[in-house]
């Protein structure tokens, strides 16, 4: 028997800078009272930078927890990665999943066992950063009982806050302060340099060392000198000044009170409210970024006072605000009208063309595919059918699976009353066969297919048939 080949081939013609994301041979199993559930067996895909990649199939197909797979949103403690690898930017990240679930599937948990799960917690919290996830129904994803503006500040309050601080310092007219404050330093001395810093930074920051420098032994040239280095040690953006911020939210937070440092919290509170404000504008930038009207009112409204377009607008705004590499939409437009479904599409496209935004999308409609996707990825029964480009999958499917599909699909054109629909059943993952999962309902099966599952490459498309074994050597 020929030596069969998997996607690694196709993953060395493309440049492994163009590569973003790649999945190595990953299964995904669910632990239940009926038995292990063999949700995703043995699927390899690679994801270019900058593309859209669609993922079609039935449901049960396995679309859904291959998302949720690569953001660690499968049920803890009932689904894990059993095997295989994610790469993100060439970083591992799989080899985290599967050390945290070996701690949480375990009936008695250690202490130092516990620490490591929230260190493995904290490091995919950092992931995350990189790939956003919309879900398919907004309403759900969104609190009724909050209005809009306070879910999207509380989420960039949390994820966004040394971004919002950057936004702060960045603005002209900080800038135009630091300038002014090195002339000031020049002409008039280091005290009315002293007492400029006290007025703009509050009764404590980056004015404590400078106090010491002031009253340091050394040298007026010499004091000058080390100021003006600090200064410039805050680049446009000073580092101290970010982590110092942040030291004093974090206090805040958890509630540490020091009588010596009452000033501080003062000062604390102060900066959380410039916070704030600067989250809400942000947060209206966002909302403006996806096409919504009026925005402003937007802000102020509740969920449920809002379409479902404006709903799912909403949803992408907080997706692409942490700035992610890769954006996954599970099935965005369903249930919106033909009209909205459109809109949508189309603003993601944009998105993707205008911010370089990679996006992974997920969907059973093949038409939807046909108006976002670059290349689209066909999953049937936790395993790949087929891979290739858009207009080739459309026009040119090669596995039976992949035809039935576009065959029962409703077209205006096809006047036959009756829709095709593929006979037989999905096999149950609990005992799945060990050939291809499509073989107990294709008209070309053979016994070789029913207990070999194979991996062919053509021209730069992969599919799982026997059917094209000829054609491999071919191309």
């Amino acid at each position: 028997m020929m030596t069969r080949r998997n996607l690694n081939d196709l993953v060395t013609q493309e440049s492994e800078a163009d590569i973003i994301l790649e999945v190595k041979n990953l299964n995904v199993h669910f632990f239940t009272r009926r038995g292990e559930i063999k949700a995703i067996r043995g699927i390899n895909f690679y994801v270019k930078r900058g593309e859209v990649l669609g993922i079609v199939g039935e449901s049960g197909s396995g679309k859904s927890v291959t998302a949720l797979t690569l953001v660690d949103l499968l049920p803890s403690g009932i689904g894990c990665i059993t095997e295989g690898d994610i790469l993100l930017n060439g970083e591992r990240i799989s080899d985290t999943y599967k050390k945290e679930y070996r701690i949480i599937r375990r009936k008695k948990v250690k202490l130092s066992q516990k620490r490591t799960s929230r260190k493995v917690s904290n490091h995919v919290q950092n992931i995350r950063g990189h790939i956003s996830m919309i879900f398919q129904d907004p309403l759900t994803s969104l609190d009724p009982l909050y209005k809009v503006k306070a879910q999207m500040i509380e989420s960039i309050m949390y994820n966004n806050r040394k971004m919002l601080i950057k936004r702060i310092l960045e603005k002209d007219d900080i800038k135009k302060n630091k300038k002014d404050l090195v002339e000031l330093l020049n002409f008039k001395g280091i005290q009315a340099f002293s007492e400029k810093i006290t007025n703009l930074y509050g009764p404590d920051g980056f004015h404590q060392e400078l106090l010491m420098i002031e009253n340091s032994s050394i040298g007026e040239t010499e004091k000058k000198t080390r100021i003006v280095k600090a200064l410039h040690a805050l680049e446009p953006l000073d580092k101290h000044i970010i982590d110092s911020l942040n030291n004093q939210l974090n206090n805040l937070r958890k509630k540490v009170w020091r009588p010596n440092n009452s000033k501080k919290y003062r000062f604390t509170g102060k900066i959380n409210r410039i916070l704030l404000q600067e989250a809400e504008l942000y947060s209206i930038e966002l909302l403006e970024l996806v096409d919504m009207p009026h925005p402003d009112k937007v802000m102020e409204s509740y969920p449920h006072e809002l379409s479902g377009g404006m709903k799912q607008r909403v949803m992408i705004a907080l997706g692409v605000a942490n700035k992610p590499d890769i954006l996954i939409a599970d099935e965005p437009t369903t249930a919106l009208d033909v009209i909205t479904q459109y809109q949508i599409l189309y603003l993601l496209k944009t998105l993707n063309q205008k911010l370089g935004l990679t996006i992974i999308f997920i969907t059973h409609d093949l038409g939807v595919m046909a108006a976002i996707a670059d290349r689209i990825l066909v999953m049937y029964a936790g395993k790949i059918s087929e891979i290739g480009p858009t207009k080739y999958i459309l026009s040119e499917p090669l596995h039976p699976y992949t035809r039935g599909l576009l065959q029962s699909a409703p077209s205006i054109s096809n006047k036959q009353v009756d829709l095709y629909s593929i006979p037989g059943q999905v096999p149950d993952l609990l005992n799945p066969p060990n050939g291809c999962s499509f073989a107990n309902r294709c008209s070309f099966a053979t016994e070789r297919c029913r207990n070999d599952p194979p991996t062919f490459n053509i021209k730069g498309r992969t599919v799982n048939c026997w059917l094209y074994e000829v054609k491999e050597n071919e191309s």
